[in-house]
């Protein structure tokens, strides 16, 4: 396979972290990334585009974030703690993500996982995130070993979960333990894509950066984009063809490139991956000029946000899923009728063979005033996407929600049901209810034992009498 393609995902990733640091982390996160330094890495990654990935990454967050290094293959190694992302801690970061290897025999994903939940249940940030990336199973030599890590590892993700810590999976092949590292994702509430093939990857990265914060976007229509008065900030995150250069046009029809830009931008360059900033950025229409419009995302920072209810990270094929959306002015819901009636909204859900399906939204009333419902039944298994998008005559948004839709468990057969319910009960059953039926059956005993023994009684008394008569006539 064409390995580079990794690097689109990667920056993919660094770009919507970059969006949850400047925009939703004001108290900061803890980052610890879980790096595999595994033997098979040099197939799946032979030019180690995870390290620099890895290094924009960092140099992206703010200060206010701490990040931190685990390398795991045979065993886990903290290479660095979580940090604070000073400029002056960059560098050491960045040396530290230049060491990891692709030279260990095993992959010990528990040892990674345990090592990474020592270190961040003690950090004080209200956000803590795991983002293991790894293209193997758990595998350290022996089925006996195997299976005691499977079975450490299983009882560790409820604790993960307990205490608020998030584990995002990403497989680079599906040679990998797809089971193991979507179980994973599912008990901690986090996601989890495997990637095929590298045409998936960028689509795949995406997505897992929405469900990580579900940002407003903007829609891309071509190569336009509108900007209303509400917002902020915009992050363009740009794909191209190898070489080629991208151009920002604005309003006014000025034009801006990676090396000649206005001081309200930043703009990071690739060969394949442009990612732009634009502070306040003038009210109108924007152009970019691009060579490659998949996977091309426009996120915002603004006043007027789009919300959903929507959460689901893995549901059921038959699963009724409930939509509600609401637009949020400073925290508030947006409720002034002469603005809402200005607004359409919409809802549409894609499902794994492409085709789409709207759900439609209905105003609510009473205390719901403001909001819009409305519910779909999932009818396929797959990878599935919930777009909602608001739209009045100045303004935009949208955000995307990926979920995963699996099989019902099969119905259990009437006699393993009756059997799997008798032991529910019987696990649910107080110890003192186990002593009044033994109580119970001891009066039983007892009574029937007094009532043999009185037939016997009356019997030997009538043997007795009789007895007495014959001898009296006798």
């Amino acid at each position: 396979m064409n390995r580079p393609f990794i690097y689109i995902p990667c920056l993919f990733f660094i770009g919507f972290m970059y969006f949850c640091a400047f925009a939703e982390d004001k108290d900061g996160s803890a980052i610890l990334i879980l790096m595999d330094s595994s033997g098979s890495m040099k197939k799946t990654d032979p030019q180690n585009y995870r390290k620099p990935a890895a290094r924009l990454f960092v140099s992206l967050l703010r200060e206010n974030n701490r990040v931190g290094i685990v390398s795991f293959g045979d065993s886990a190694k903290e290479l660095i703690p979580l940090t604070q992302n000073s400029r002056t801690n960059q560098n050491k970061i960045f040396n530290v993500i230049s060491r990891v290897s692709s030279n260990e025999f095993s992959t010990n994903i528990t040892d990674a996982v345990k090592k990474g939940f020592d270190i961040l249940r003690s950090s004080p940030e209200k956000n803590r995130i795991l983002l293991l990336m790894s293209d193997g199973k758990l595998a350290l030599g022996s089925e006996e070993k195997d299976d005691e890590a499977l079975e450490e590892l299983t009882n560790l993700l409820p604790e993960l979960r307990e205490a608020g810590i998030r584990l995002y999976s990403i497989a680079f092949t599906d040679m990998s333990d797809a089971a193991l590292l979507e179980n994973m994702a599912k008990e901690t509430g986090g996601f989890f894509r495997l990637a095929r093939e590298d045409k998936d990857l960028h689509v795949i990265f995406a997505s897992i950066f929405e469900k990580l914060k579900s940002p407003d976007t903007i829609p891309l229509e071509g190569d336009v984009f509108n900007i209303d008065r509400d917002i902020n900030e915009v992050i363009l995150i740009i794909t191209k063809k190898n070489g080629a250069t991208s151009a920002l046009i604005d309003p006014s029809n000025k034009k801006y490139m990676p090396k000649k830009h206005s001081a309200n931008m930043q703009w990071f360059e690739s060969d394949i991956f442009d990612m732009i900033t634009v502070n306040k950025p003038t009210v109108g229409k924007w152009k970019v000029k691009l060579t490659s419009n998949e996977g091309n995302k426009i996120f915002v920072i603004t006043n007027l946000n789009l919300k959903s209810s929507f959460d689901k990270s893995f549901v059921k094929r038959g699963d009724r899923i409930q939509v509600e959306v609401w637009l949020e002015r400073e925290g508030g819901v947006l409720k002034e009728k002469d603005v809402i009636e200005q607004i359409s909204f919409f809802g549409e859900v894609v499902v794994p063979d492409g085709k789409g399906t709207k759900v439609n939204l209905i105003a609510a009333s009473g205390n719901e005033e403001g909001k819009y419902q409305g519910d779909y039944i999932v009818a396929n298994t797959g990878e599935h996407s919930l777009k909602i998008a608001a739209e009045g005559k100045t303004f935009k948004r949208e955000k995307v929600f990926q979920f995963m839709a699996a099989e019902p468990p099969p119905p259990q057969p009437a006699a393993t049901k009756k059997a799997a319910e008798s032991s529910m009960r019987g696990k649910d059953t107080p110890k003192t209810a186990s002593w009044v039926s033994v109580f119970i059956k001891l009066g039983l005993i007892n009574i029937s034992l007094l009532i043999i023994a009185g037939i016997i009684y009356i019997t030997r008394k009538k043997f007795l009498n009789k007895t007495k008569k014959e001898r009296v006539v006798g």
